[in-house]
């Protein structure tokens, strides 16, 4: 029996399954009267028809560069454990542990486990509501970098894809943690809350000097803050807040470049809900870099730029709702020392059409504007659709497609730009 086949027979056996048991509410299994356990398994079928991101064919001068629209199916099996304890008011913990095991059935090279984790604190000690969160991504994966071809074979530049190929950094051996804190003082209709979160990326794949290859540079981001909120309206907050960090980038070891730098952020912003029908959470404001003295002589390292991070949900009647996000900020590089403006702009859509079953459509714009003397200035735009069916509280079963296609801004850089498709099916069991 064939790798896709016995693929999708374990789907349909799943499925087959899963519609067997009665319509209880999955909440898993209470474990005494404060600990609770979860346990799900998810199984995704996927068909990726450009595995590299790459739309042209590089010239002979890299044997070893990889090809164009390269197809896979893809299997990926995700279990996941959780367990909540709540044994007072002022200490509750929720931690989670769930590997995702994908693999590429014609590019076997892109092969990983994903391992994430996920370790949550909370709890309120008289005005105080309090949350620690941290969250660990292990990706045992290739430690080999990708070559891409320096031109195509009409002589134009091809290079790595848009912003680095993010897709394909993420099958690569790296160790990712993020965490974060913030203490809610309420007094009325003001509160203060003390922030403070952090980002580590440290990349382990070889380091090679030479043309066409795919480097990554580690990089790490710390911020602490304070944010002042007043009651504006009867359920949301106008913020004025202010945050200082430092984020690191190391050089190569070929080079002694690198964009670490200050910044302190001045933001103000709204936080909560202004109609019945409307969330907003969201900040504006500057961001000002003093970056380090390891930077190109004609690189500005004392400048100011905006900062915006902010949601809204809108609720369009009962069925109904559509989600809006918008974010800019500067962070350094990770495919070569540098530095650039990651932006994202979306919206999703999402409607009930009863209990069971649901659709979801949505437009993302993600960009990187990188700061000179870097010329690169890349676009990826997004549809998606997606179609769930829950036929009770156990099973969840899901159909999406995506599709991207990349825009790089900068003259004679069509090798950047691609196309692909992805089209999934995937089965959710909650035990």
């Amino acid at each position: 029996m064939s790798t896709n086949l016995s693929a999708l027979v374990r789907a349909v056996t799943i499925l087959g399954l899963a519609m067997l048991v009665p319509p209880a509410p999955a909440q898993g299994w209470r474990l005494g009267s404060n600990v609770t356990l979860k346990a799900e398994l998810t199984l995704r079928e996927t068909f990726d028809n450009n595995v590299f991101l790459q739309n042209d064919e590089p010239s002979a001068a890299l044997t070893n560069a990889v090809r164009p629209y390269r197809q896979s199916f893809v299997t990926s099996l995700t279990p996941r454990l959780a367990l909540d304890w709540k044994p007072m008011q002022e200490f509750n913990l929720a931690v989670a542990y769930a590997p995702e095991v994908v693999r590429f059935h014609s590019e076997p090279g892109e092969n990983h486990v994903a391992h994430r984790a996920n370790v949550t604190f909370s709890g309120q000690v008289g005005i105080v509501q309090w949350e620690q969160f941290n969250t660990l991504t292990w990706i045992d994966g290739s430690r080999e970098g990708l070559t891409f071809g320096i031109t195509n074979r009409a002589g134009r530049l091809v290079g790595a894809p848009a912003i680095g190929g993010i897709p394909i950094r993420d099958r690569r051996a790296a160790l990712i943690y993020r965490n974060g804190f913030r203490a809610l003082h309420a007094h009325g209709d003001w509160f203060f809350r003390p922030v403070a979160w952090s980002y580590v990326h440290d990349f382990q794949t070889r380091q090679r000097n030479r043309p066409g290859y795919q480097n990554y540079v580690d990089r790490n981001d710390f911020t602490v803050g304070m944010d002042l909120g007043y009651r504006a309206l009867p359920a949301a907050f106008v913020i004025v807040g202010y945050r200082y960090g430092f984020q690191q980038e190391p050089s190569f070891p070929w080079d002694d470049v690198r964009y670490s730098n200050d910044y302190h952020r001045f933001v103000v912003g709204l936080e909560g809900k202004l109609t019945d029908w409307l969330r907003i959470v969201g900040v504006v404001g500057p961001d000002y870099r003093d970056f380090n003295p390891d930077v190109p002589r004609d690189f500005d390292d004392h400048h100011t730029r905006l900062y915006y991070d902010a949601s809204a949900v809108v609720q369009v009647g009962k069925d109904d709702s559509i989600t809006l996000t918008a974010r800019q900020f500067e962070q350094p590089a990770f495919g070569a020392p540098s530095v650039y403006e990651d932006i994202t702009w979306e919206i999703s859509w999402r409607h009930r059409f009863d209990r069971v079953v649901a659709f979801t459509a949505g437009f993302r714009a993600y960009g990187g504007d990188w700061l000179a003397p870097v010329r690169r200035d890349d676009w990826i735009y997004t549809t998606s659709v997606g179609l769930s069916w829950t036929p009770n509280p156990h099973l969840t079963a899901e159909l999406s497609h995506s599709y991207d296609w990349v825009e790089s801004r900068i003259p004679d850089t069509d090798g950047r730009e691609f196309t692909r498709h992805l089209v999934s099916v995937a089965l959710k069991y909650a035990f």
